[in-house]
């Protein structure tokens, strides 16, 4: 008798541990199960950032020169550079207007996205002689971040300038029409950012370091 006992007090206790266990699971499980649902109604991922765009392997350089000894230079440059064939004359062309970059009135650097010819361009502005200085790369080009900077562009050519044959590809220089209205629109330079020049402290003019008074007013500068 007390052995049946035993035993009946015995399988209570194991089906009370059972009962316990299957309690434990299941509590684990619903735990689990709510977890992941409120996982599921969060917000979803923003979204990756886009890939930046491809660098272009074409640069367009305007410069505009005004004054009549400027334009002459600019437009005999632009005539002796109108066959560019190969990577030497493509050199030459970028010194030139290395050289000639100091005067330049305004500027506009950037990637040619346009089959547009150079000749066509406006570039917005009337008068003077726009020079444009088309260059492409066997490989991704940066772009010059300032257009109003000078010596940046100035920098720019350079590095064009110093390339080896195997980074080019083509090269144009020709003078765009800068009428009124069209595009790209070019910037004028911070005069500060000029080489080789200096800003008179009578008129706020620049003009060439050498000089000896300011081409705009006559003053001579302070010591």
């Amino acid at each position: 008798m007390n052995s049946g006992i035993g035993m009946g007090a015995m399988e209570m206790a194991i089906i009370c541990g059972v009962l316990v266990l299957l309690a434990a699971v299941g509590a684990i499980v619903f735990f689990v199960v709510r977890a992941a649902r409120g996982s599921s109604t969060q917000a979803p991922h923003a979204p990756s950032a886009v890939a930046p765009a491809p660098k272009s392997r074409d640069l367009i350089f305007f410069l505009r020169f005004e004054g009549a000894d400027d334009e002459a230079y600019v437009r005999e440059l632009i005539g002796r550079h109108a066959q560019i064939a190969g990577a030497a004359a493509a050199r030459e062309a970028a010194l030139d207007l290395v050289r000639a970059a100091p005067t330049a009135t305004h500027a506009f650097v950037g990637p040619m996205t346009s089959a547009i010819a150079i000749e066509q361009c406006g570039c917005g502005l009337s008068g003077g002689v726009i020079a444009g200085f088309r260059v492409g790369s066997t490989m991704p080009l940066d772009s010059v971040s300032d257009d109003q900077d000078l010596g940046a562009v100035v920098a720019e050519l350079r590095k064009i300038a110093a390339w080896t044959p195997d980074r080019f590809a083509h090269a144009q220089v020709a003078q765009a029409s800068g009428v009124m209205g069209g595009s790209p629109t070019l910037l004028s330079v911070k005069k500060e950012t000029r080489p080789g020049h200096q800003i008179c402290v009578y008129c706020n003019q620049a003009f060439l370091a050498h000089d000896m008074k300011c081409s705009n007013c006559g003053a001579r500068p302070t010591q």
